[in-house]
């Protein structure tokens, strides 16, 4: 938050881009509920962005959408709680955040703890490793998944949508990479999936699962129900022991999925290709803010620009040029 207690979603929202980094951090789980010093939340500037003064800065779209795509901010219940395990030293903790897809939340922080300022030491090389499986399972590389999943904490890592290596390798349609995963990693056959408000955990404490807004739940055998290959994704991972009864948060067995075409895997696969092609054909040598921030502009990460938001009727129109700007599909929520 800035001095004036504004998320980078409060400035996302006075962009004069039709909204769509706002759409964008929404969808990357940035939360629309924290209130800044006036009481409003990150949806009021769209449509009266001219309170926020954002004249003294200056950022290009690119960085922007670098901040909003590999900086989330924690929201404030979330915050306290990263905090306090911070100063405690609570090791398990902060590897479970990383290790649920949502170790950005640790970076560029400090700790008088010796214990856990070592763990954050070495937190660029750990996510650079979850990062490196997922991206190699997504690209079908088999060799580069073995070289990097050595133990069970990485079979099980997610990434920041929260699915573990072996959704991703059903997603993009790897069998191999299916076999491999789920005959040497059996703690991952039963895995859940997690969609969340802002981030991904699995955490056997109920208070600490509400307090981040959990949903969804599926495993890879539901996933694979999904999958119209004639069931020979089932076949592979109930062979090597996935339950064919688990259920998601509502209720639902994999069977389910497989009579109802509710999971949509091309929808998840090009959700994860956009995000790719965002950060390797836009975000690669992107400009940085090179303007100091001010108190009445907001902190130094803040968004620039001023914006409207457009009519509902006019939406998409402004998606669709955004859609052919980015050369993708990017599902964009409102």
């Amino acid at each position: 938050m800035d001095q004036k207690k504004r998320t980078p979603l409060h400035y996302a929202a006075a962009l004069k881009d039709g909204g769509y980094l706002y759409k964008v951090m929404r969808k990357s789980g940035a939360d629309p509920n924290i209130y800044d010093c006036n009481g409003r939340p990150a949806k009021y500037y769209l449509k009266h962005s001219g309170e926020i003064d954002l004249s003294a800065m200056r950022l290009d779209t690119r960085a922007a959408l670098k901040q909003v795509l590999h900086n989330r901010v924690a929201p404030s219940y979330l915050e306290s709680s990263i905090q306090q395990w911070l100063r405690d030293g609570q090791l398990a903790k902060l590897e479970q955040l990383v290790l649920s897809g949502c170790g950005d939340l640790l970076q560029n922080r400090t700790s008088s703890h010796t214990d856990t300022q070592a763990f954050l030491d070495s937190l660029p090389e750990y996510t650079e490793k979850i990062d490196g499986i997922h991206r190699a399972v997504k690209e079908g590389n088999l060799g580069r998944v073995k070289e990097l999943m050595k133990t069970k904490k990485l079979a099980i890592a997610r990434d920041r949508f929260g699915c573990t290596p072996l959704h991703s390798a059903v997603v993009h349609e790897h069998t191999e990479i299916v076999r491999y995963i789920a005959g040497h990693y059996n703690s991952v056959l039963n895995a859940p999936d997690y969609v969340s408000s802002f981030c991904f955990m699995e955490v056997p404490d109920l208070v600490f699962a509400d307090l981040l807004h959990i949903e969804n739940k599926r495993t890879a055998m539901h996933y694979a129900a999904a999958a119209r290959d004639g069931g020979h994704y089932l076949k592979i991972l109930g062979k090597a022991g996935a339950d064919p009864m688990a259920v998601d948060n509502e209720g639902r067995t994999p069977d389910y999925y497989r009579r109802n075409a509710v999971i949509d895997l091309k929808l998840i696969k090009d959700r994860d290709e956009d995000y790719e092609t965002i950060n390797e054909e836009y975000l690669e040598d992107g400009p940085l803010i090179d303007s100091p921030a001010t108190p009445d502009s907001g902190s130094e990460g803040s968004f620039v620009d001023s914006a409207r938001m457009l009519d509902d009727e006019d939406e998409s129109v402004e998606r669709h040029r955004f859609e052919k700007t980015f050369r993708g599909k990017i599902d964009l929520p409102t």
